[in-house]
């Protein structure tokens, strides 16, 4: 069999009729993919749509970060400390002293430092403007450092 000119014999989503079959069948060609279309998934009396069956990996962890979420919210509001309500638990007891600090004259030096800012805004402000385009122009430049360095504390203390 020698072919002479390109012939479009079937397309997609087209039946096949049994000269087309025939023809491919002596072509040694097989063009056909079987599958199942689901209209409806049952289970436990239950019928479901099939899209229950998309599920991603990205939903799953929407879905536990939702949980992870409502199980924190309800242990700050209980009291009752758990792994991830105890940093936030933490945080919020800070700021209680913190506050304590500021309204009274006991003294640490973070409070002290946020003393100052209360006291004398516009220094801080001015501060920060000043900083900004060094900021800017430091974080245009890419930072190169060893892996062992930047695994250390990265610059950050707990309570700076």
């Amino acid at each position: 069999v020698e072919i002479l000119n390109d012939v479009k014999v079937i397309t997609n989503g087209e039946k096949v009729g049994a000269s087309e079959a025939a023809l491919l069948a002596k072509l040694n060609i097989k063009p056909f993919a079987y599958g199942l279309v689901f209209q409806h998934v049952f289970e436990n009396g239950t019928i479901y749509s099939p899209k229950v069956l998309d599920i991603t990996d990205d939903d799953l962890v929407a879905k536990f970060q939702a949980g992870l979420n409502n199980v924190t919210s309800v242990a700050l509001a209980t009291g009752v400390p758990t792994q991830s309500s105890v940093p936030h638990s933490i945080i919020n007891a800070y700021k209680k002293v913190l506050s304590v600090a500021v309204a009274t004259e006991y003294s640490f030096p973070l409070a002290d430092k946020v003393k100052e800012m209360l006291a004398n805004p516009e220094a801080f402000a001015a501060a920060a403007a000043a900083a900004a385009p060094a900021a800017a122009a430091a974080e245009a430049k890419p930072a190169e450092e060893s892996e062992e360095e930047s695994d250390d504390d990265m610059g950050f203390s707990l309570f700076d």
